[in-house]
Formats: C-alpha cells, sequence, structure tokens
C-alpha cells in the first residue's frame, strides 16, 4: 500500500461529512449539539453512539470505541486506514495519485478483474439455472428437502450444475471468454485431447465471496452419498483459503455488533446457523484455521467461539486451532455438541434456543484443552500427571493476561493433585518474563490527561500553561503526539482539528477515551482554569502514585533475576521522575 501525503489525509477528513458518512450506516437523531444512533459496533436498545458534526468525531459511550469520518468507515467495513482514506476520496472526489504502476503490477491487476468477472459470469449461470431452468430442478427439490428458503438461497447466491460435461465451457466459449483463465479459477478442466470440460457437476453450488460480496470461488455438494461430498475451488490469483472466510460478508455487521465470531467447518452448519436468526457465523472453506483467518477476524470481532463436528475430526481441528487462539491473543471458546452431531443436525433438531444455551457453556479453548488431555490420559500415575503437565503448560505461557493465567494454573493444579509452582515452572516465560498480550484495555470514562486535553485545545490559556510546564512530562507516550499537535497549533494561531487529533493515537481504546471527552466538553465552558488546571495536575500525581505502589506490589514478587524485575525497577524509576515534576 503506498503512502498516501498528509495534506490528501486532511482533504479527504475535510469533505467527508462524518455525519454524511455515518449516516449511510446509522439512522441519527439530533441531540443538542451531536447526533444520537444506535451504536453499529455493539447490540444496544438506547443510543449511546454520539456524532459531532461541529468537530467530525464520534463515540460511543457504550461500547468506549471513538474516531472521525476514516476511522469509522475503517472500522465498518474492515479496511487499514489507507484504504478507508481511499474509500472516502472516491466518495468526495479527491483524487489520491498513487505511483505509476509498472506493465507487470497492471498486467496482474486486469488479470485478476478478469478472474473476478469470470467468476461472476459463473455464479449468474449457476443462480439461473437453479431458479429457472429444467435442470435445476433437482438442486430445488434438494433445497426443499433440507428446509432452505428462497431469501436464504439469494442471500448465499446459490447455484446448480447440471449434470453435463460441457454446460458452463461452451456458455464461456459462447460469451468468448478465456477458458484458459476458467481453469485457473478451477471452473473448467483441460483434456487429454484438447478441449475443456466442467469440474462442477450435477452438484449443487455455493459461492465463496471475498469480504466485499465479489465471488471468488466455489463450494460444490453432492446431492447424495456419493463421494467425494464436496468440491472446493482450488487456490488462485483472486482465492487464497488461509485468508478468506466463507460467509465474512454476510457476517460483517453481525460480527461488529455481537463483538464474537462462531467459526463453523461446513458450508450447511452455516447456513442452518444463519436460517436460525445466528448471523455471526463464517466457515473454513476445506481447510484448517488459519493465521489468516484469525486476522480476518479481529477486523470484526474480539472473541471466537468454535463450533465443530462433536467427533473425533472435530476435536483435533479444535485442537489444531488451540495454539493459533494463543498465539494471537485472540479469546477463544469451545461450543460442544452431543456426540455424533453436527452444527446442521443440531439446529434441525434442537432449535436456536437449544443451541444459545450450549453457547453460553462454551468453554475457554485452553479448558477444553486440558479437560481433552485428562480423558485421554492416565492421571492416576505420576508419569500421567506429567505428561498433562508437560503438554498443558507451553500453553498456558502463552495466556496473555496474568490473572487468567494463575488462576488457570491454579485449577490445574488442584485437579492433577500438584504443587501450583510446578505448573507455573514449566510454563516457559510464566515466572518472569511476560508473554506477549492484548494491548493493555483502559477503563472506559476520562482521566485527567484527556480532561487536559480537552482544555487545552478549547483554551490557549492552557496550552501555554502545559507549554510553560512541559508536556512530556504530563502526558504518557501514547497522547504525547495529541498534546503537541493543539501546542502546535495554537503557537501558529490555526485553529484545532478534532478530527486529525485522534488519528495521533495508535490504540483504540485510547482513541475512544479521547473522542470520549472531545464529543461533547459544554460543561468546560464556565470553568475556572487555573483551578481546571491545578486539578489535573493533583490529578495526575495521585495516578502516578498509585502506579508505583503497584509496580512496587509487582516488584516485590518478582524473580530478581528475571528480565521482568529489571522492567519494572526501570518503570518506577520512571515514575518517580515524572511524580518530582509534577510535585
Amino acid at each position: 500500500m503506498s503512502m498516501i501525503p498528509d495534506d490528501k489525509i486532511r482533504e479527504v477528513r475535510e469533505r467527508a461529512s462524518i455525519l454524511e458518512v455515518v449516516s449511510d450506516y446509522v439512522s441519527l437523531r439530533k441531540s443538542g449539539a451531536n447526533y444520537q444512533g444506535l451504536c453499529p459496533f455493539h447490540g444496544e436498545k438506547t443510543p449511546s453512539f454520539n456524532v459531532n458534526p461541529a468537530r467530525g468525531i464520534f463515540h460511543c459511550f457504550g461500547c468506549g470505541v471513538g474516531g472521525n469520518a476514516i476511522t469509522f468507515v475503517a472500522r465498518m467495513e474492515g479496511l487499514s486506514f489507507p484504504e478507508a482514506v481511499k474509500f472516502l476520496a472516491k466518495r468526495v472526489g479527491v483524487e489520491i495519485e498513487d505511483r505509476p504502476a509498472s506493465a507487470a503490477e497492471r498486467r496482474r491487476q486486469d488479470e485478476r478483474e478478469e478472474l473476478h468477472g469470470i467468476a461472476e459470469t459463473a455464479v449468474q449461470l449457476y443462480r439461473d439455472l437453479l431458479l429457472r431452468g429444467s435442470e435445476g430442478a433437482p438442486g430445488r427439490s434438494y433445497l426443499e428437502r433440507r428446509g432452505v428458503g428462497a431469501e436464504t438461497a439469494e442471500a448465499y447466491r446459490l447455484g446448480f450444475a447440471p449434470d453435463r460435461w460441457d454446460y458452463l465451457a461452451r456458455h464461456l466459449q459462447n460469451r468468448k471468454v478465456s477458458l484458459e483463465q476458467a481453469e485457473r479459477l478451477g471452473l473448467v478442466r483441460r483434456r487429454e485431447g484438447g478441449g475443456y470440460y466442467d469440474t462442477f457437476r450435477n452438484r449443487l453450488l455455493f459461492t465463496i465471496s471475498d469480504i466485499h460480496g465479489r465471488a471468488i470461488g466455489f463450494g460444490g455438494r453432492v446431492l447424495d452419498d456419493s463421494l467425494p461430498k464436496y468440491i472446493n475451488s482450488p487456490e488462485s490469483p483472486i482465492y487464497h483459503k488461509g485468508d478468506v472466510l466463507f460467509g465474512v460478508s454476510l457476517a460483517k455487521g453481525a460480527l461488529r455488533e455481537s463483538g464474537s465470531a462462531i467459526i463453523v467447518e461446513g458450508y450447511f452448519d452455516h447456513l442452518a446457523l444463519y436460517q436460525a436468526g445466528i448471523r455471526n457465523v463464517v466457515a473454513t472453506c476445506g481447510t484448517a484455521l488459519t493465521d489468516g483467518h484469525l486476522k480476518l477476524l479481529k477486523r470484526y470481532a474480539g472473541k471466537a467461539y468454535t463450533l465443530f463436528d462433536a467427533d473425533s475430526a472435530g476435536t483435533k481441528a479444535t485442537l489444531r486451532a488451540l495454539d493459533l487462539f494463543l498465539e494471537a491473543g485472540f479469546p477463544a471458546h469451545v461450543v460442544e455438541l452431543t456426540a455424533g452431531e453436527d452444527p446442521d443436525s443440531f439446529i434441525r433438531s434442537e432449535g436456536a434456543d437449544a443451541f444459545a444455551a450450549r453457547l453460553a457453556k462454551a468453554r475457554p479453548v485452553i479448558d477444553f484443552f486440558f479437560r481433552d488431555l485428562l480423558r485421554q490420559t492416565d492421571t492416576g500415575s505420576v508419569e500421567g500427571r506429567a505428561l498433562v503437565v508437560d503438554q498443558v503448560a507451553p500453553r498456558l505461557a502463552k495466556v496473555a493476561n496474568a490473572v487468567e493465567r494463575e488462576l488457570y494454573a491454579r485449577e490445574f493444579a488442584r485437579i492433577l493433585g500438584v504443587d501450583v509452582r510446578m505448573v507455573l515452572k514449566n510454563a516457559p516465560g510464566a515466572g518472569g518474563v511476560r508473554p506477549a498480550a492484548q494491548p493493555a484495555r483502559h477503563a472506559r470514562g476520562t482521566g485527567p490527561e484527556e480532561m487536559l486535553l480537552s482544555l487545552m485545545g478549547r483554551y490557549a490559556e492552557i496550552a501555554e500553561r502545559v507549554r510553560a510546564h512541559g508536556a512530556a512530562e504530563l502526558f504518557r507516550p501514547e497522547l504525547l503526539p495529541v498534546a503537541d499537535a493543539i501546542l502546535a497549533r495554537h503557537g501558529a494561531g490555526e485553529p484545532i482539528d478534532w478530527g486529525e487529533l485522534l488519528e495521533f493515537v495508535d490504540s483504540p481504546d485510547e482513541r475512544g477515551r479521547l473522542a470520549s471527552s472531545l464529543v461533547n466538553d459544554e460543561h468546560l465552558a464556565d470553568v475556572d482554569l487555573h483551578k481546571a488546571f491545578e486539578q489535573c495536575c493533583q490529578a495526575l500525581e495521585r495516578k502516578s502514585l498509585k502506579g508505583m505502589k503497584e509496580l512496587a506490589r509487582e516488584l516485590a514478587a518478582a524473580d530478581p533475576d528475571s528480565p521482568r524485575y529489571r522492567e519494572l525497577l526501570a518503570e518506577i524509576d520512571a515514575l518517580r521522575n515524572r511524580k518530582s515534576q509534577l510535585s
């Protein structure tokens, strides 16, 4: 992705009315200086999502998300920041010139567009046959037997490939479409004696789409018990199985609203849940879960539930995913079904309410792993208990949250009848070096630093006092760029660009906290500026003292020879210096 000049980003931000942008996704009503609506990022019944058009920012007081028009679109559409800028630039007519594409890049882009076009042509042909063609009758009968309605078939863009060798090949040939390119998509195959024949024959077809809903492949299911049961499109320039999850374009809104993703293996598992009103579902396309899948899910959801078949293969798939979830710091739970059941059969026999009950009882993935080890191991012997500790401890070390990690260790040790220190000792990094953790989530609400930034933006006098005091002594590194930007604007006599300020904050959580203080600061209209500044400094001093006490407690429990011990000493020293500056 090429770098976009700052002046172009600013132009996009200035020309893209946040009110108009957000209104494309959320129904808003005026409330004082702001507009309010139901948050699109979490489920709620009372509006807590606020948009401030004058400042070009938004904030949800329910889930804490905040930002400007660019970050809003990035979150809604699952785009990177540069992609969101370009998305809005097209909307508002701002030209963003990328560096000229090379001849090879142009060829690749043209080829991708051609392949997308061929895939779409195939979708329409197979879809029309299922809907209206006489040869599509077996497909229609099959869907009727399985209780799949017309609305669901339309949402999934289901199609049917007839029991003919050249149905698609002949259609593409008549439309002067390159069969060599169709072969690259796996739609046709080359005959030994020349010519091509269809890959999918006498199969119900599920359209595999990218996040934008563009067709990139197919999953074809037989209508009887013949094998292979499924044929899936191969990898191609537009379809990479390790980065694509079936149904994600259908699930995006529900993933954002619920904050979670249910991961299933089969197309009909996905469809059964969808028809039952459970929409935050995605499926792997005939492949194991990958790191690319988790990166995709993280765009839309904060946790996952695995829902695989209740058989040995399903258990193996869950356990293979364990390390992925732990390495990614992505919270995951395992939904357990009755032995022999799959999600499709369970929903059809038990219904959505029974499924909701199973979902509520889902086990954390590390706990599921431990219980599975217990089922397979003779823990009545010393060797068996040692084996379980050896297997679970390295995974336990990857649990990002230190409190959760220790609680799990204590519970596992209790069940095994061993000393908890034995479990922690065998967990590399758990006793001294902290494993990679998720970004820290700060408590919601406006803290003294956010309040001080609001005051600085509104009152030049406060900005000058911060300048004289030294911004670096008042603000954490995460917020210091915001303070510096406000000081620079005041120093140049320029108005504050509130939307730009939020772009200086990398952490979405921190951005949300800052947005909560900026989206509405009318309560600061008549404050005593001198008193307000002093109160902020006093609050920062109290916060610094509390932080030192917490670090001191952790230091007392840490191993003096561990790297973490040295980290704690450095952090305490830095806090002492900061406290002396505030005093």
